[in-house]
């Protein structure tokens, strides 16, 4: 290889769009592995275990779908690549339903902080709020990143219209739409799958910590 080659590769390697593209892959990497750490080491419930599975499978329900839409096979795709990922664009989007099931599962832990307990037994709108407006949030950051970074960035449409410029690129509306349903969903799913657990148990949860607080009242009144 000439020395002219090897300081493109070295351009090449050093450019920020490249990091940020090594960087998300490996925390996507890491989300699902951490997971199963937390649940083999009884550091997370199997509530916990098992939404985040299900954030996953509810993000994929728009990052695979994105991949048939982008670059790789439409001549007006969906969003382009302002620089080329260093992996097969395909890992990409599936990495990504890792990342959505790790942001969901960040929002479920707001939910814990921000919300007053029992957490997901039955709707509470406070509990979507958190969800909703995590999920706008970080929606939105996330697109400011990769324009920044020069990775990738969305194509206006009439479908898909352009908020405003950041750096050159679109932020589109698509996105942040998404970001308003899946939390949405999530949260559904969320509550369904917190019903059939609580169904399996001999005793609810609930119903114990009610009997507790009884128990320590008639303490106090002796």
């Amino acid at each position: 290889m000439s020395r002219v080659d090897l300081k493109e590769v070295s351009n090449l390697l050093n450019t920020p769009s490249l990091y940020f593209y090594w960087v998300d892959l490996l925390v996507a990497l890491a989300t699902p592995l951490l997971f199963v750490f937390l649940y083999k080491t009884h550091r997370i419930s199997r509530f916990s275990w098992l939404l985040f599975w299900i954030g996953c499978a509810v993000g994929a329900l728009w990052e695979i779908p994105f991949y048939f839409i982008g670059p790789s096979f439409s001549s007006d795709p969906l969003y382009v690549l302002k620089t080329p990922t260093p992996y097969p664009l395909f890992l990409l989007h599936v990495m990504h339903c890792f990342w959505d099931g790790g942001l969901l599962m960040i929002g479920v832990g707001l939910v814990k902080k921000l919300c007053r307990s029992p957490h997901f037994t039955q709707f509470r709108f406070q509990e979507l709020a958190v969800l909703l407006v995590w999920g706008g949030f970080q929606e939105l950051a996330v697109e400011l990143l990769s324009s920044g970074s020069s990775s990738w960035a969305y194509v206006p449409h009439w479908w898909n219209p352009s908020m405003f410029q950041f750096q050159g690129s679109d932020i589109t509306l698509l996105p942040q739409l998404i970001w308003v349903i899946a939390p949405i969903v999530f949260y559904a799913l969320a509550l369904l799958l917190a019903k059939s657990i609580n169904e399996k148990l001999p005793i609810k949860p609930l119903l114990v910590e009610t009997t507790m607080n009884k128990v320590h009242s008639l303490k106090f009144e002796k």
